[in-house]
This record gives structure tokens, C-alpha cells and sequence, in this order.
């Protein structure tokens, strides 16, 4: 089975190791294609090609015994959580929440707790972009990262509604109003300048710290 191949997911392995789980991430892949290019997740590096009945929609197999080859596909926000606590080592009380879509290109946020620190942002912003994700600040909540795979060249406005969150799938420097193409929504903010970074707890600052 390899209707659910596409670009961007993200696999963990099925073999069984003493260290933490090791994540791929399809870098070209296609539904019905017999070979996939797959990189480690974490890095974005050693590109190489398998079988795509390698890669597995479930973690247990037509007979229902725990699969130990391959790799079986993963939720994104697992993904991006995994790697932020791999980041966070020993930095505590660092995200209070997060929302992350299944669709790494749209992504979602992660929210900082009151105590975060400027060392933890830092560990965050290094791993994911290690891992070809885009960090910046939202445009909506202060208290907000905003995270997407490859999202460099996409507008950053997110807006808040009933409906829950929107965000802007229109290229960065767009000149109209924003597009939300998976909620069907628009709305006529002016495309936000480059936010601030800043972290909760502390005035908001009038340009980004060095270094972040």
C-alpha cells in the first residue's frame, strides 16, 4: 500500500533500539511510485532511496504481529514535539501547548510558557530548523512560535476567528488580502511585518535579540 506517499511526511523506525526512535521525512514521493527518496528527519541529510512498501501506514501487520522492518508513518505533531523535547533537555517549563496540523507545510504553533528562556528558544528555533521547518514569531499571540516545514517563502499572517486559526497560504510578499486555501477563509489585514522576537514575562522588545 502506498496511497498515503507524500512529500514532506514524516516516518519513525520500526526497529527496535535503546536509543530514541530515529524519523525519516519523504523528500520525493508520489502515490503509486515504487522507490521513494528519503532523508533523516532531523538533519534534512544522508538522501537516499528505498522501496516504497517500505514505508508503512500502521505499526502492525496484516496479521496483526508489531511490524519490525521499515518505517511507519507518524502524526506531525509527534514529530515536532519528539523534537522539541530532544532540544529541551534540560531546559524545563519551556512550551505550554501546541497545534500542529498533520500537513507540515501548513504546521501550526507552539506556545511558550511565562517562564520560558531565551537559551530554550534558541535550542527550539536550532532543532527545527536543523530539520528544514521555519520558526518565527506569530503574527496573532506574543506568546507564540509559529512552525511550518520549508514555510521561507510563504506569508507568515495567521488570524484568530471562531473557526479556529487561519493561515495565509499566499507567497510572502503578496500585495492583497490574505488566504486560508484549506479553510476557505479570507481576510484584509495588511501583510504583517517581520515580528519581534520576544519571550513571556518580559516587555516586548522593539527588535530581535542577536543570535536568535
Amino acid at each position: 500500500m502506498d496511497h498515503h506517499l507524500e512529500r514532506g511526511q514524516v516516518y519513525r523506525s520500526c526497529a527496535v533500539t535503546a536509543g530514541p526512535p530515529r524519523y525519516v521525512r519523504i523528500l520525493v514521493g508520489a502515490p503509486g511510485r515504487k522507490r521513494v527518496t528519503i532523508v533523516d528527519a532531523a538533519t534534512g541529510r544522508r538522501e537516499r532511496d528505498i522501496n516504497a512498501d517500505q514505508l508503512h501506514p500502521y505499526p502492525v501487520g496484516p496479521r496483526g504481529g508489531r511490524l519490525r522492518r521499515g518505517y511507519v508513518h507518524t502524526v506531525t505533531r509527534e514529530w515536532v514535539e519528539h523534537l522539541a523535547d530532544q532540544a529541551l533537555h534540560g531546559h524545563p517549563f519551556t512550551i505550554a501547548g501546541s497545534s500542529i496540523a498533520q500537513n507540515p507545510w501548513r504546521g501550526g504553533f507552539l506556545r511558550l510558557r511565562p517562564e520560558a528562556t531565551l537559551p530554550a528558544v534558541r535550542a527550539i528555533v536550532a532543532a527545527l530548523e536543523a530539520a528544514s521547518w521555519t520558526v518565527e514569531p506569530s503574527t496573532v499571540a506574543e506568546d507564540e512560535l509559529r512552525v511550518r516545514l520549508r514555510g521561507q517563502l510563504t506569508c507568515p499572517a495567521t488570524h484568530s476567528s471562531g473557526g479556529g486559526r487561519w493561515y495565509c497560504d499566499l507567497d510572502r510578499d503578496h500585495r492583497h488580502e490574505h488566504r486560508d486555501n484549506e479553510a476557505l477563509e479570507t481576510w484584509d489585514d495588511d501583510t504583517p511585518e517581520p515580528a519581534a522576537w520576544w519571550l513571556p514575562g518580559q516587555p516586548h522588545p522593539g527588535h530581535a535579540p542577536a543570535g536568535v
